[in-house]
């Protein structure tokens, strides 16, 4: 079972609007970076990739599918902004790290959960720097089980707080 602590957020202390502005910039930096890997070159391109255009409602926004890897991802532009941005350190990850639960004496960035899924409040994590390398490379399926449901039971609190 999860524990109740974990599951149901408190109050952070605030975060200065300069630091919450760079995590914004540096996820909408990552964002496009995942944009630009996947939106097909066809100079350079010899993977094919299947590129589907979504709600009508958000202008540029696809899932594409590689043949390749098999891997789905989601991008557009980033749906979040800046309030969001404080809402998501102080309320749902309390300036902690989702994975390590190390404190802001990290570097902490933002980043999607679910790769197949928009950049909304319920699917952006709170991460550190050197858990970051591990979550670029494995996904969420390289988090330990047990993290992993702790994590997705924060982002299901996440989207009933955003439906209310």
């Amino acid at each position: 079972p999860i524990s109740s602590f974990f599951a149901q957020p408190v109050a952070a202390e605030r975060i200065g609007r300069t630091v919450r502005h760079r995590l914004f910039q540096h996820f909408k930096n990552r964002e496009k970076k995942i944009r630009n890997e996947i939106e097909p070159n066809p100079a350079s391109s010899t993977e094919q990739t299947a590129i589907i255009t979504l709600d009508p409602n958000i202008e540029n926004a696809f899932l594409s599918t590689s043949s390749e890897t098999n891997k789905t991802t989601w991008y557009g532009p980033v749906q979040i902004d800046m309030d969001d941005v404080e809402y998501l350190m102080a309320q749902v990850w309390r300036n902690r790290c989702a994975i390590t639960g190390d404190r802001l004496g990290t570097v902490l960035e933002l980043v999607r959960w679910d790769q197949s899924l928009p950049s909304v409040c319920a699917n952006i994590i709170l991460i550190g720097s050197r858990a970051i390398q591990e979550f670029d490379k494995t996904g969420r399926n390289g988090v330990e089980e047990i993290k992993r449901r702790q994590i997705e039971a924060r982002l299901r609190w996440c989207s009933v707080d955003a439906n209310a």
